[in-house]
């Protein structure tokens, strides 16, 4: 099993009552790492945890191993602290700052 990052693009489940996670933002960006074999296992864990939160998966871009990621020069400090959260929850998705944005149609 290794550890996987993207970009999620999230919208409220439109069932969801009372949701505010986007405050009066139409969706959001941010990136999530969880452990998974695959591309398609990543995928499924981060529509469950989207799922979770009332939120619905409409984009998914991005998608690596978050070792060669934090190789890189230009990677965020942000994920070297989603890194050290994931190794102690390896069930759990880890979600970075959410990105909200606010016209529907923008996105």
């Amino acid at each position: 099993m290794e550890l996987w990052i993207g970009l999620l693009g999230l919208k409220a489940k439109p069932t969801a009552k009372g949701f505010r996670r986007f405050g009066k933002g139409k969706g959001a960006y941010v990136h999530v790492a969880a452990w998974a074999e695959s591309y398609a296992q990543f995928e499924e864990r981060v529509r469950r945890a989207a799922d979770e939160i009332d939120c619905v998966l409409y984009d998914l871009d991005d998608v690596g191993l978050l070792v060669e990621r934090l190789a890189r020069p230009d990677c965020p400090d942000e994920f070297a602290d989603m890194n050290e959260t994931a190794r102690k929850n390896k069930k759990d998705a880890v979600f970075g700052h959410f990105y909200i944005w606010e016209q529907d149609e923008a996105n």
